[in-house]
């Protein structure tokens, strides 16, 4: 369970306190830019981190993840631009709002359903966390190995018009992650003669190409667009009124508590379905539905709320299980490996103060971002007319850069590179790249307990369907697998024959 004493102790120090400053307001001015998002700015900063604390880098990339849904609220309220996916749906009532005047409102009722929405994740993260790494203690090398089976089942399913394209990218980047010198056999596999792929292929730099290149080329290929006018209209003064006012719905700010902590934690979702799920959620039970669209404040209360609601549930898999969730805590992931610290249910015994300080950090990053903006959201707000061609430029140099810093030569740059064009041939054809990072990330896992499981049993594949543990999760791999193929063949109900 989490304790404020230790969690709160762990941020009281300058490094610490600079990098969750620094990330939420990076954070912000990203999710104001259309078109970057936290991944890209993530993966861009994630070599820079190695020389900070473990807190500290971790504190900056969560200031980046947190701020940047507060961010893509405003602009989404102010002149119809989404800066994030997920903040489409606070545009739908948020704009409306502004534009009869009431920007102020529309705001603050952002900021404040942000707010509640994030606090209420870290609180679950750290009520939860500690009893499921507790849990997740008990799993042995063959329960590892089916949960990060399952977690790439359940990546590939979020993908339900793309489960091909998914599931063959989730294939490439488990064969990438071969690549290099097995440490149990020590033979070379796809090495090519080549000694820079004897360490196998580096996921920073990976990364980098993957979100950062790849977005800089797409930015740099795009003709600049008539430039947005801001409202002229005052924003006005913050008022409590319009802070509380999120309060007024209580049937629709628990629901979409509930309904974005827990999309948080399905791996490979994302916070853009929660968003949707909460709004129509809202719209469905609401007294007025037709106002929904048109500047109903419960709409953005209801998006707002489960847009935020997510960063808890997606750090509860990193931290309890060890598996990434999405691309964002992939990447986060290594910073933990760079200092050594292993994620799972070994943290809170090995490096409470970092597992506890993850929370703290949470509810701080929320308050700073909200303080922040309180002041300076219609300044931040003019960044979205920046040309995204200049913007694709800066990015591009700070991929290289990361790229030789990861490291420490060219071939960092060339890895990235390489796969920047491969990621924005990815984002030519449609086809997502998520899957490739999360298959590299989750190939280790799955390959390491896969064989030491069949070593324990001396190859009999039983040990998987004896262990109890093990058998449920297996089930849920198949029923996983199976359901889509039920929901086609089951028998169409007699109302639907009829029609």
């Amino acid at each position: 369970m989490f304790d404020p004493l230790i969690g709160f102790g762990a941020l009281a120090s300058l490094p610490v306190m600079l990098a969750l400053l620094a990330g939420s307001v990076l954070g912000i001015v990203i999710g104001i830019l259309p078109g970057i998002g936290p991944g890209v700015a993530i993966a861009m900063l994630l070599p820079m981190t190695y020389g900070l604390p473990p807190l500290a880098g971790l504190g900056l990339l969560l200031g980046i993840y947190v701020g940047a849904y507060y961010g893509g609220a405003v602009t989404s309220i102010l002149i119809k631009t989404p800066g994030e996916a997920s903040s489409i749906m606070t545009m739908f009532d948020g704009h409306p709002m502004a534009q009869r005047g009431e920007a102020e409102r529309a705001l603050s009722l952002a900021f404040a359903s942000a707010l509640i929405g994030g606090v209420f994740s870290a609180l679950v993260l750290g009520l939860v966390a500690g009893p499921v790494s507790g849990f997740t203690s008990r799993f042995g090398a063959a329960e590892r190995c089916l949960a990060a089976l399952l977690a790439l089942i359940f990546i590939a399913r979020a993908y339900q018009k793309q489960f091909a394209a998914a599931a063959m990218m989730i294939g490439v980047g488990l064969l990438v992650g071969t690549v290099g010198i097995d440490s149990m056999s020590n033979e070379y596999r796809f090495t090519f003669g080549l000694t820079e792929l004897q360490s196998g292929l580096p996921l920073v730099p990976i990364v980098i190409g993957l979100f950062g290149v790849a977005q800089a080329l797409v930015l740099i290929s795009k003709r600049p667009d008539a430039a947005v006018a801001l409202p002229e209209a005052p924003l006005g003064r913050p008022r409590l009124a319009h802070f509380l006012e999120p309060f007024r719905y209580p049937r629709t700010l628990l629901r979409s508590l509930l309904i974005g902590t827990g999309i948080g934690v399905l791996p490979g979702i994302g916070s853009a379905l929660s968003t949707t799920l909460a709004y129509f959620a809202a719209k469905r039970q609401s007294a007025d539905p037709q106002s929904f669209g048109q500047g109903n404040p419960e709409g953005i209360v209801a998006a707002e709320t489960a847009n935020n609601a997510n960063s808890g549930g997606a750090m509860l898999t990193v931290l309890a299980l060890g598996i990434p969730g999405d691309a964002i805590t992939a990447i986060m992931m290594g910073v933990f490996i760079v200092h050594g610290i292993v994620p799972g249910p070994t943290l809170f015994a090995d490096e409470p103060h970092l597992a506890y300080g993850i929370f703290a950090a949470l509810i701080a990053i929320n308050v700073v971002i909200l303080v922040c903006l309180l002041f300076l959201a219609k300044p931040f707000a003019r960044l979205s007319q920046v040309d995204p061609r200049w913007l694709g430029c800066a990015i591009l140099m700070l991929c290289f850069v990361g790229g030789y810093s990861s490291a420490n030569s060219m071939y960092g740059v060339w890895i990235a590179l390489a796969a920047g064009v491969l990621g924005w041939a990815c984002a030519v054809a449609q086809i997502p790249v998520v899957p490739l990072v999360l298959g590299l990330v989750l190939g280790d896992v799955l390959e390491s307990s896969l064989r030491q499981t069949l070593s324990v049993s001396e190859g009999a594949w039983s040990i998987f369907v004896t262990r109890p543990i093990a058998a449920v999760l297996l089930a849920c791999c198949v029923l996983a697998l199976l359901q889509p193929l039920w929901a086609r063949l089951r028998p169409a109900a007699p109302e639907e024959r009829l029609a």
